[in-house]
């Protein structure tokens, strides 16, 4: 008899400590679909180099240290993707059902120059230029003392063009005590310029359930494990792997196609024959909530939507996976080094800005300079499919805010009567040592992250 090579499952579960792992697997792992992929082992035979005097046959032969490592291709789907998420940053804060508060900013008048505040819970931002982005203004609100990074996130504009979309979440779910925001519009220039906020809750009639996790990287010398279990087949094995690290994440859509995410994992120990999750217990975890298509899907730079006909998003760890230390068979250590992250898109030529900024440093500069233009960069990823029971209705929702990037230098390619089309990448920078490189915000029916 054999084994079928499509049978099988993938769940996984964070780790309350090292070398543990965890306890509560069975009732609190989620379980995920893969595209294809799986751990590799990583291990040598030993083979002793020829000796003079020795024979021309090999002698002797031993097993040496061992890793796992491999990459999990998946269509990332919102319950189980947190789990990924946190596990390659580091951080997470989960919000309760229907109560997350919403704040939204709408010029009014004209506005033509100036400058305006926000007030949240008695503290008042620095001045914020009339025709700010919504990284500018999440830039405002996390300098407040009483706003951490993570705690909203800023979309829509820039003012005054289109309204101000601010969500509270992190460690300000639920409502925010304290007086409402307000927005303090006295520096503005323009016919009777001003401002109007509109206060409202997300799900704030829930009969089903409705979170947000807002997930940030951390600068710990230690990021999450992960506890995996692998069957393999309709049962040749089953593994449980214990210090598993995401040491690469990738995301990537075409806009006529599905949103494809490849995880690249290190683990530390592996055991084989071990029980298995049952198939009743596999069903009732695995994550079949909605895909994403590119059809659902923006990238906005500054402020502006791009063009994009295609984007991808890179983060590495950069986990030594070779680590190993004398009188042992595993990894000594998996501490994440440098952090990077870049993102590509591939856009249609509209004007040369982006090219200038990119090659010239500004989309205004005619020649070369040293300095290079930073702004927001964010990208909005939604199903079409609504969140069960959440009143007013709201869909899954992914969205990735880099509050500072950087365009790499790239060239104009011209070809015969080709629409002039171009692959740029982003560099994603750490705007202040208070502020985190990026976030991630997640909106699904699920209250807890695995």
């Amino acid at each position: 008899m054999g084994f079928s090579s499509q049978a099988g499952h993938v769940a996984f579960r964070t780790q309350s400590a090292p070398d543990t792992f965890p306890a509560d697997f069975v009732a609190s792992s989620i379980a995920m679909r893969l595209r294809t992929g799986s751990l590799t082992t990583n291990r040598e035979l030993l083979i002793p180099d020829p000796e003079i005097g020795g024979g021309r046959d090999i002698a002797d032969a031993y097993l040496g240290a061992v890793s796992w490592s491999g990459d999990y291709e998946m269509y990332p789907r919102l319950r189980s993707l947190p789990t990924l998420l946190r596990a390659v940053l580091g951080t997470a804060v989960v919000g309760p059902a229907g109560t997350q508060e919403v704040n939204t900013i709408t010029a009014t008048g004209t506005v033509t120059g100036g400058t305006f505040t926000i007030t949240y819970n008695s503290q008042t931002t620095a001045t914020i230029a009339w025709n700010a982005s919504a990284s500018d203004v999440q830039a405002a609100l996390e300098a407040l003392s009483n706003v951490a990074p993570g705690d909203v996130i800023v979309t829509g504009g820039p003012f005054p063009d289109a309204p101000l979309v601010i969500t509270f979440g992190g460690t300000l779910n639920g409502l925010p005590t304290g007086a409402p925001v307000t927005v303090t519009t006295a520096g503005l220039t323009g016919t009777t310029p001003g401002a109007s906020v509109t206060r409202t809750t997300t799900g704030a009639s829930v009969t089903g359930s409705g979170y947000l996790h807002t997930i940030i990287p951390s600068d710990a010398s230690q990021l999450p494990f992960l506890g995996i279990e692998e069957r393999i087949g309709a049962g040749l094995e089953v593994f449980h792997y214990t210090d598993a690290v995401v040491n690469t994440f990738h995301m990537e859509a075409d806009a006529n196609g599905y949103l494809m995410a490849t995880a690249g994992i290190i683990a530390r120990k592996q055991e084989a024959g071990v029980t298995p999750l049952t198939p009743a217990q596999v069903a009732a975890k695995i994550d079949e909530t909605a895909m994403i298509v590119g059809t659902n899907i923006t990238v906005t730079y500054n402020g502006v939507t791009l063009a994009a006909k295609s984007f991808n998003f890179d983060i590495t760890n950069n986990f030594e996976d070779d680590d190993y230390r004398l009188g042992s068979f595993f990894l000594g250590d998996l501490t994440p080094k440098r952090r990077e992250a870049t993102v590509g898109v591939t856009v249609r030529e509209a004007n040369s800005n982006l090219w200038r900024q990119a090659s010239y440093g500004s989309s205004a500069a005619t020649t070369p300079g040293g300095l290079i233009t930073k702004n927001g960069l964010v990208i909005t990823m939604a199903t079409y499919e609504a969140l069960p029971g959440v009143t007013p209705t709201s869909t899954y929702m992914l969205t990735l805010s880099f509050p500072k990037a950087a365009i790499q230098p790239y060239t104009l390619d011209v070809s015969g009567d080709d629409i002039i089309e171009s692959d740029i990448t982003f560099q994603i920078l750490r705007p202040e040592s208070y502020r985190p490189l990026m976030y991630a915000y997640v909106q699904s029916d699920r209250n807890t992250i695995a």
